[in-house]
C-alpha cells in the first residue's frame, strides 16, 4: 500500500511540475479570427495548430470569454486586420508551461490580460501598444498561448464566466473609482450606464462604503443596479440636465468619483456634477471621444479629470485581491455558446445587457 501511494503521490507531482502538462496537448484548436466583409471585418471561426511554447510562455485551456465594447469597435473598416485573433478577456487553466516560468504551473487557474507586457508602474507607448484583440492575437480559441507577463491568477471563489469579466472591464472599473485616488465611506461615486465597466465600478464603490449615484436612459435597469447598491438612480432621457440632480441629492456637495462612458455628450453634464476636488475618470466614448472638458467648471471645482486606459498586472492583482477580500461576483447577464457569437455580438451591440455577457468555451 505504502509503495502504491507513493508512487500516486510522486505521479501527482509530475503533473503539477514546472514544464509539465495538465492534460494532454492538442495539436489543433478553434479560434475566431477576424475577416474582411463588406462593411468593414467580421468574426469567423478556424481550426489553427496549437503554437509551441518559448521559454517565457504558458498554454491555457480557455474555458470563458467576456466581451466588451472594444470587441464591436474592432469591426470598423479601418480599427482591424484579418487573421487577427479576437477579445481580450479569458478565464482557464493552465495546461503547460515554458521553461523559464516561475509564477505558473499546470493546473493554475488563470486570467489573461488586456495589455501583454505592462507589469507594473507607469504606462509607456511600449507598454501599452500591445493590447491583446486590438494591436496584437487576442484569446478566443480553446487553447491559446500567452507570455507569462500577460497572464494573472484567477481570483478565488469566481467562476470562470465571473472571472473572465475582469481583465479589461474590472480592471478599468477599478482604476477609475479606487486607482489613482482612495474612495473614502462616505465619498459620492456616480457611475453611467449599466455596462460591464460601469456595474463593476458600481460594486467597487458599493463595497468602499461609498454613496454611488447610476445614471440609465432605463427605469428598469435603474431598479436592477439599485438592487447591486446604489442609492439613487438617475434617467438621463427624462432628465437631460442631470448635473442639477446629483447635487439635490447630495445636498449640493455633487460627486467625488465620476466614471464617465458616455464621451464627448456626457462631458459637460459630467463637469457640473463635480464636487470640489472631485476626480472626472474618462473610461469610454459610447457617443464619441473628442469631446470638449469644460476647462472652466474644472478650474471652479479645483478638480481634475483623468484618462483610464484599463492598468498594470500589478493593478490587476491589487484588485484580485479586493475581490477576494470583500467576497464579490461580478455581474454576467448571459452566457452564450462559442458557436453562438454572432448572437453575443448582436446583443452587445442592443446595449440591452446588465452587466457582462460571456461566451463559453
Amino acid at each position: 500500500m505504502r509503495l502504491v501511494m507513493s508512487a500516486l503521490a510522486l505521479s501527482a507531482l509530475a503533473v503539477m511540475a514546472p514544464g509539465a502538462s495538465a492534460e494532454p496537448v492538442p495539436t489543433t484548436t478553434r479560434k475566431v479570427v477576424l475577416e474582411k466583409s463588406e462593411s468593414g471585418f467580421r468574426w469567423t471561426l478556424v481550426k489553427a495548430p496549437v503554437a509551441a511554447l518559448a521559454p517565457n510562455q504558458v498554454l491555457v485551456h480557455v474555458r470563458a470569454v467576456s466581451l466588451n465594447r472594444g470587441d464591436l469597435e474592432m469591426l470598423a473598416p479601418d480599427a482591424g486586420r484579418p487573421g487577427l485573433v479576437v477579445a481580450s478577456d479569458a478565464a482557464g487553466d493552465v495546461v503547460s508551461v515554458g521553461s523559464d516560468v516561475k509564477d505558473f504551473r499546470a493546473g493554475d487557474r488563470v486570467t489573461s490580460l488586456y495589455f501583454k507586457n505592462w507589469t507594473d508602474g507607469s504606462p509607456s507607448t511600449d507598454k501599452i501598444r500591445n493590447a491583446h484583440g486590438a494591436s496584437v492575437d487576442g484569446v478566443l480559441g480553446d487553447y491559446i498561448v500567452l507570455d507569462d507577463t500577460a497572464v494573472a491568477p484567477a481570483p478565488q471563489g469566481l467562476s470562470y464566466e465571473e472571472a473572465a469579466a475582469l481583465p479589461t472591464a474590472g480592471l478599468t472599473a477599478w482604476m477609475a473609482v479606487n486607482g489613482h485616488r482612495a474612495v473614502k465611506p462616505g465619498d459620492v461615486v456616480l457611475v453611467q450606464g449599466t455596462g460591464g465597466v460601469s456595474v463593476l465600478a458600481l460594486q467597487f464603490a458599493v463595497a468602499l462604503g461609498a454613496h454611488v449615484i447610476a445614471t440609465s436612459s432605463s427605469d428598469e435597469k435603474l431598479k436592477r443596479v439599485k438592487a447591486l447598491g446604489a442609492r439613487d438612480g438617475i434617467n438621463y432621457r427624462s432628465t437631460p440636465e442631470w448635473s442639477k440632480r446629483v447635487l439635490e441629492l447630495t445636498g449640493g456637495h455633487g460627486a467625488d468619483i465620476i466614471v464617465d462612458v458616455g464621451g464627448k455628450d456626457s462631458l459637460s453634464q459630467s463637469v457640473k456634477s463635480l464636487a470640489y476636488w472631485g476626480t472626472l475618470s474618462i473610461v469610454g466614448g459610447l457617443s464619441g471621444y473628442d469631446g470638449d472638458i469644460p476647462a472652466l467648471g474644472l478650474l471652479l471645482k479645483t478638480a481634475r479629470a483623468q484618462g483610464i486606459f484599463v492598468g498594470s498586472r500589478a493593478d490587476y492583482l491589487r484588485m484580485s485581491a479586493f475581490i477576494t477580500e470583500h467576497n464579490l461576483h461580478p455581474v454576467i447577464d448571459r452566457v452564450f455558446a462559442l458557436e453562438d457569437y454572432e448572437a453575443a455580438l448582436t446583443y452587445m451591440g442592443s446595449n440591452a445587457f446588465v452587466g457582462k455577457i460571456v461566451l463559453k468555451l
